[in-house]
């Protein structure tokens, strides 16, 4: 119900919500995440009590800062690959003589990772995110899951400032390297570290399907690239209705902006037709 009142209250504030499936990170079944991202009271009023929430950033104009910092899980299971972006943002900064923006409106992930938000003087072209823009850090510039909703039994928490309290509608404007953080071409964080990992051939079939659906794909590729990684899935031997939901969650995440179901469902019967 929480997360309800305050999707309430961002939408009559003009920022477009959309609902998510209780402790989850994808939409309610029947859903279509940020594509349904709404103002409109009403729609948010029919929401169910336990929905957790999301943000249509690239209609709010706004873009996140994910700082991944290493941790466990509730099992004790280690969580973002032991990377820790707050310190690579820190060492950035330095290496670059640049600085965060004061009076940032963040929050804390249920993991222990922050989300920074920021508002854009322009719109950017199209819903984009850069994964490992640094190391651990993602640039969000198309929907984020924000406070109060749940992982893993823990919620994403307002993190409260020392100095003036900052609300998500007067956070500060990004400067421009944040916007070129997210929009320029991505590039290995270590090229020497990299080619020496293919050049021995320690590579496998999983690490190169994994790469390919973190490249992602934007307007134009969609179809064919979400057509590729199905074939990879498949021929991965995944039992083909676990492909199914793995390949509708990809799309969801990683396609920008997201296929529809129709698409998605018309792309895997294509591809199963071949395996």
């Amino acid at each position: 119900m929480e997360a309800k009142q305050r999707a309430l209250q961002l939408a009559q504030t003009g920022i477009p919500v959309y609902p998510l499936a209780p402790g989850s990170k994808t939409p309610p079944k029947g859903h279509h995440g940020y594509q349904e991202a709404t103002t409109d009271p009403d729609a948010v009023l029919r929401w169910a009590d336990d929905w957790g929430l999301g943000i249509d950033l690239f209609t709010a104009g706004m873009v996140v800062i994910d700082l991944d910092r290493p941790g466990t899980d509730r099992n004790g299971h280690a969580v973002h690959g032991g990377k820790n972006g707050v310190k690579a943002l820190k060492r950035y900064l330095e290496q670059h003589k640049r600085q965060l923006p004061h009076h940032m409106y963040a929050e804390q992930t249920p993991h222990g990772g922050i989300h920074l938000f920021f508002k854009l003087d322009q719109p950017l072209e199209r819903p984009t995110r850069k994964t490992n823009a640094l190391p651990g850090v993602d640039v969000l510039g198309d929907f984020v899951i924000a406070s109060p909703s749940e992982i893993d039994g823990a919620p994403y928490l307002v993190m409260k400032s020392r100095q003036q309290p900052v609300s998500i509608h007067n956070t500060a404007t990004a400067p421009q390297w944040i916007v070129d953080l997210l929009t320029a071409p991505q590039t290995a964080s270590n090229p020497t570290r990299a080619n020496n990992y293919l050049i021995s051939g320690q590579k496998t079939y999983t690490g190169r399907l994994f790469d390919k659906i973190a490249q992602g794909a934007n307007e134009g590729e969609r179809n064919s690239w979400l057509a590729s990684v199905t074939g990879s899935i498949l021929n991965a031997g995944t039992e083909p209705d676990n492909a199914y939901w793995l390949v509708k969650w990809i799309n969801q995440y990683f396609v920008s902006p997201p296929l529809d179901d129709r698409e998605v469902n018309a792309v895997f019967k294509s591809v199963c037709k071949y395996h």
